[in-house]
């Protein structure tokens, strides 16, 4: 068997695999089209700016934090520190917040578009979070405790505050609703991220062979049909960490070798 043949044996399988593994509920409602590289180095994790002019990214091992053009142009450092893209965010005035180490311990900064960091006031108490393999959830002025059964970690808030979706490490990602109280399992996948309306969740399903990725391909579920459509289906491309432009039509994503694309959705 051929190499090609090879890759596409195992597209299909992965494919076969992630409908079994979501209980069948796969739509083909969405793909990415016009895919457009904006730069190559060693980046990962792109997240588009508020004004859908820039990309933030982070380094190997997500340390430091760039900024490049979408429309092309040279990146540029912000800040070094170790781990700084591990929550790294765009704020709506253009600085970024992240956390790294500050006299002994990790603290949250915001750096804005010289280079300038700062340090700011500890978050209030978040809506969810995930403690002890658990998963938490503030629910009509209660912290309530939901689902077991696996290791879960990775709480992120949609921001429409209703929707939030947790990473289980065996069994993937779900979906709990504050306003209903209901807990969907989506289905394997890992670096979900949420559209600007909350409606949509952008995610990896990646192959390994216990060392290295050997694969992954995007995937996208809407939440009001709960159903996960599959965006990229390549064989020679490595598509991970994406993220929703601010206008929820398009999709940053890296390729796990330094690439960064930007990316069309469509029905």
């Amino acid at each position: 068997m051929t190499l090609a043949a090879r890759a596409c044996v195992r597209s299909i399988l992965g494919f076969v695999l992630f409908v079994l593994a979501s209980g069948g509920a796969l739509a083909h409602a969405d793909r990415l089209v016009d895919a457009r590289q904006v730069v190559r180095g060693d980046y990962l994790a792109p997240r588009v700016s508020p004004d859908g002019r820039e990309l933030l990214l982070t380094g190997p091992q997500l340390r430091g934090l760039y900024v490049v053009p979408i429309a092309g142009g040279a990146v540029r450092p912000l800040v070094d520190d170790a781990e700084a893209g591990v929550l790294a965010r765009w704020n709506n005035d253009g600085s970024v917040s992240y956390r790294a180490p500050r006299a002994g311990a990790r603290r949250d900064l915001v750096v804005d578009r010289t280079g300038t960091v700062r340090t700011v006031a500890a978050a209030a108490a978040p809506l969810a979070f995930a403690n002890d393999d658990r998963m938490y959830v503030s629910r009509a002025g209660r912290l309530i405790e939901i689902g077991t059964g696996d290791r879960f970690f990775g709480a992120i808030v949609a921001p429409d505050g209703d929707h939030v979706v947790f990473q289980g490490l065996a069994t993937g990602l779900y979906v709990y609703t504050r306003s209903t109280g209901a807990l969907v399992r989506v289905g394997p996948g890992t670096a979900p991220a949420w559209s600007p309306d909350g409606k949509r969740l952008v995610f990896e399903v990646t192959e390994d062979d216990g060392h290295d990725i050997l694969a992954s391909d995007l995937y996208l579920y809407d939440v009001a049909s709960d159903r996960v459509s599959q965006l990229t289906a390549t064989d020679r491309v490595i598509e991970r960490r994406p993220s929703f432009s601010p206008s929820g039509t398009s999709i940053a994503y890296d390729d796990n070798d330094g690439g960064v694309f930007v990316a069309k959705v469509v029905p």
